[in-house]
């Protein structure tokens, strides 16, 4: 008869095993606990006996120790806890529930790790919520411990996958990363920007995985010496939330020991709400009001990848995409779909290119117009003279920060004279890691840090904070990300200078002018307590803060 599907306590009462074959199977020598044989009604059961605790003789409400259920037999619940549960407290536990209590010591780990991966509603409460009597307070789940959970219980490769996206969610990342090595498939999310370890997938898996996911992504499963390219759109959960619509980019590449694959998570559904929201101070915020307004002209946003031009782009779309004007895109994917806005995607193989795209667009009656990226001649005189003749266009350019896209833009081919008159303004950002608001604490800057931010020794640091690291935030000291944004205005002046002039003769005269720039605006960020130090550095291109 196949049990292996069933619990330890459904075992039990089939007399298909004992109690003490039971309890073996649940807790081995070392404490940790088989949670795969676990049963939920066994918890339930308990949490409704004790859905406020315990009662004093005097009425007052005491909370429970950290107990996990294991197994209800004969009358007596058999109980697991990481630490020693006085004999007085039992024995008032097995008074109110008119039973038997015995307690068995477990793992801090399997304790931590069941109470985030239940989803138990007794009495309303569910693991989530409750408040762990370890440590007074809601705890932030083990990513790790919580995915390698979720992994035993998978039963092929889909559903390996599946778990590790989910879990992907579940934490906020943006990409995952399968990677080969000698001990198997490493897993790595991105989150913040930064990768982290999740778990090692077992060797005999590397191939198996990898080739699952070439399945879902419809690649050529029979051709692992080349790179290769797809996407896969399901709908997840992201632990209790309803479920996400996702488009997932793959990119798979031949690697010593295996294949590498990335996913990237994008979510269909768009995520960004105001300009507000974006991270430009209030004077860069205004200047940028002024530019979505203007009847035509060419914004060009600018930065690495991860950089968030989407975000700002994606935001600034919506903030103009009203009923009076048509809206039209060419992009290479279309990440987020938005509403009242006509999208087009590109299809090279179709002949559908972003110089093609755009020049169908222009016989479409457009009001505004993005292009999702200058990367040709071609493509780049398109959107200049789209821009000269009565259309609004915001594209993106790769570039180090805002003034170096006025050498790019003039390398790729367009008359200088005609970039001049188009041009409206240029965005560019980085994204830092926002302080965790749990864990941050007052700091005070070292003064190789303040001449490193161009900054005097007396220079004011009263609000500057650091993290310290907790749960909420995985030990980091951040939590979520905040845009770091220069912009550059074009005026008559830098007209000019676009022009006849260099770069060198632009840069002195923006400095002159006082222009939002990459420095200006991460000072601003640690003068808000937003970030650290450590991390302009980290993000922020070494010519942005090295400026004489």
């Amino acid at each position: 008869m196949d049990t292996s599907a069933r619990s330890a306590w459904q075992r039990l009462r089939q007399q298909i095993i004992t109690c003490d074959e039971a309890l073996k199977l649940l807790v081995d020598s070392k404490g940790a606990v088989n949670l795969t044989l676990l049963d939920t009604e066994v918890s339930q059961r308990f949490f409704r006996e004790f859905p406020e605790g315990l009662r004093s003789a005097s009425g007052q409400r005491q909370t429970l120790p950290p107990l996990l259920p294991l197994l209800l037999w004969q009358n007596c619940y058999y109980l697991g806890s990481p630490q020693a549960v006085e004999p007085d407290l039992v024995e008032q536990m097995a008074y109110q529930g008119l039973c038997q209590i015995k307690v068995l010591p477990i793992s801090e780990k399997s304790y931590r790790t069941w109470y985030h991966t239940t989803r138990l509603d007794p009495n309303h409460i569910n693991a989530d919520q409750l408040i762990n009597p370890l440590t007074g307070q809601t705890e932030q789940e083990d990513i790790s411990e919580v995915t390698e959970i979720f992994l035993k219980k998978a039963v092929d490769q889909i559903s390996r996958l599946k778990t590790i996206i989910s879990g992907a969610l579940r934490n906020r990342a943006s990409d995952i990363h399968l990677e080969p090595a000698a001990e198997g498939l490493r897993v790595r999310y991105r989150i913040d920007g930064v990768l982290r370890d999740i778990t090692t997938l077992d060797p005999a898996l590397k191939r198996r995985v990898i080739v699952a996911l070439k399945v879902m992504s419809e690649m050529d499963i029979s051709d692992s010496r080349r790179p290769q390219d797809g996407r896969i759109g399901e709908k997840y959960k992201a632990g209790d939330t309803a479920s996400v619509g996702l488009d997932m980019r793959v990119s798979t590449l031949p690697c010593i020991g295996g294949e590498k694959a990335v996913i990237r998570l994008l979510p269909q559904q768009n995520p960004f709400e105001s300009l507000d929201d974006l991270g430009f101070t209030p004077p860069a915020l205004a200047i940028y009001h002024r530019w979505l307004h203007q009847p035509q002209g060419m914004i060009i946003f600018t930065g690495p990848t991860g950089s968030g031009k989407t975000s700002t782009l994606y935001t600034s779309l919506q903030s103009i995409a009203t009923s009076e004007v048509n809206v039209i895109t060419v992009e290479d994917p279309v990440e987020y779909v938005l509403r009242r806005i006509n999208q087009t995607q590109v299809n090279e193989k179709a002949g559908m290119t972003f110089a093609a795209g755009l020049r169908s667009i222009l016989r479409q009656d457009p009001d505004i117009i993005m292009v999702g990226e200058i990367r040709d001649q071609e493509t780049a005189e398109t959107a200049v003279r789209a821009a000269l003749t009565g259309h609004l266009v915001l594209t993106t350019l790769h570039t180090n920060d805002a003034i170096s896209t006025i050498p790019r833009l003039k390398d790729i081919g367009p008359d200088p004279g005609l970039i001049s008159d188009a041009l409206i303004g240029i965005v560019a950002q980085r994204l830092v890691r926002r302080i965790c608001p749990h864990c941050g604490v007052p700091s005070t800057p070292t003064p190789d840090e303040l001449q490193r931010l161009g900054l005097s020794p007396n220079h004011s640091t009263e609000a500057w904070r650091k993290g310290t690291g907790c749960e909420q935030c995985f030990d980091s000291g951040f939590l979520g990300r905040e845009a770091v944004v220069e912009l550059l205005d074009v005026d008559d002046r830098v007209r000019q200078l676009i022009y006849q002039g260099t770069v060198v003769d632009l840069r002195q005269y923006l400095q002159r002018r006082g222009y939002t720039s990459f420095q200006q605006a991460a000072i601003a960020k640690l003068n808000q307590g937003l970030t650290t130090p450590a991390e302009v550095f980290r993000v922020l291109p070494f010519s942005a803060l090295n400026r004489g």
